[in-house]
C-alpha cells in the first residue's frame, strides 16, 4: 500500500491510517519531491509527481500496489492509475478536488514561509488550510513538528517556497481521465468538506469507470487522513475486502 499526502504536507500525515494496514500490507507512505524531508526539485508538475511515485513502483517491482492519495496526491494517484496501470491493483482517492475540462482546479494562494525564533513558537502557527475545527492538540502537534526544520537559530517550514504558485498541472483534468482507467478507483469524501462539496463529490462519482463514491465519511472535513482517521480505516477495509 503506497499512501500519498496532500499538497506541502508529509508522509506524517498518514500516520493515524498507516498502522492499521501493516499486518495485511506492506505499507509505504512518501514524501514528495520538495515537500516533507526530500529534496527540493528544479520544476514541479503534474509528470514530476507522477514520475516519483513511477520510480518507487519500479524499485518495489510489484504489480498488485494499492495506491492511496488524499486531496493534492489523489489527483497524483489518478494520474498514476491511468499511466501505470501494470503496477497497481487499485487506488483510492480521499478528498481531491479533482478538475475537469469545464471545471479546472486553481493553483493555490502563494503563502510566504516565515521564520520562527523557536519550536514552540512555530508548532502554535501550523493551521489547516482551508482553516477547519481544530484536531486533539497532540494531533495538531504531531503534524508540526513533522513540518518544521531549523534554519540557522529559528524553525521554518520544510516545503520548498518554489512550490507556491510554482507547479505546473498542465491543464490536467483528472476527472476526464476516469473513463480511461481500467482499475478499481473508489472515491471517498468528508462529509463537511470545503474542498469536495457535495455537487462535486457526486460528479467524481458519477464519473468513475470501475469504483465506487461517493463514499462519504461522516462528520469529516477535508483533511480525513486526520480528522477521522479511523472512520478512513473503516471505509478504506470495507472497500478493500
Amino acid at each position: 500500500m503506497l499512501l500519498l499526502h496532500g499538497f506541502l504536507g508529509h508522509a506524517h500525515w498518514w500516520d493515524f491510517v498507516a498502522p492499521w494496514f501493516a499486518p495485511e500490507y506492506r505499507v509505504i507512505a512518501l514524501d514528495f519531491g520538495g515537500m516533507g524531508d526530500s529534496d527540493p526539485q528544479q520544476r514541479y508538475s503534474n509528470a514530476s509527481f507522477a514520475g516519483e511515485v513511477l520510480a518507487l513502483l519500479q524499485m518495489l517491482g510489484s504489480s498488485t500496489v494499492t495506491l492511496v492519495g488524499h486531496s493534492f496526491g489523489g489527483r497524483v494517484a489518478v494520474l498514476a492509475a491511468h499511466q501505470y496501470p501494470q503496477y497497481l491493483k487499485r487506488a483510492i482517492v480521499v478528498d481531491s478536488k479533482i478538475g475537469f475540462a469545464n471545471r479546472p482546479v486553481r493553483p493555490p494562494a502563494p503563502r510566504v514561509k516565515k521564520l520562527y525564533p523557536d519550536l514552540e513558537t512555530a508548532c502554535d502557527h501550523f493551521r489547516l488550510v482551508p482553516d477547519e475545527p481544530p484536531l486533539l492538540s497532540r494531533i495538531m502537534r504531531h503534524l508540526a513538528v513533522h513540518s518544521l526544520k531549523r534554519q540557522g537559530d529559528a524553525f521554518v517550514w520544510k516545503f520548498d517556497a518554489a512550490l507556491m504558485g510554482g507547479v505546473a498541472w498542465e491543464d490536467f483534468y483528472d476527472g476526464e481521465l476516469f473513463a480511461k482507467i481500467a482499475l478499481p478507483l473508489d472515491f471517498i469524501c468528508g462529509e463537511f468538506s470545503r474542498v469536495v462539496p457535495n455537487e462535486l463529490a457526486v460528479r467524481i462519482g458519477a464519473a468513475l469507470r470501475i469504483g465506487r463514491g461517493p463514499i462519504i465519511i461522516p462528520s469529516a472535513y477535508h483533511h480525513v487522513p486526520v480528522d477521522e482517521p479511523l472512520a478512513l480505516v473503516a471505509a478504506m477495509r470495507a472497500l478493500l475486502s
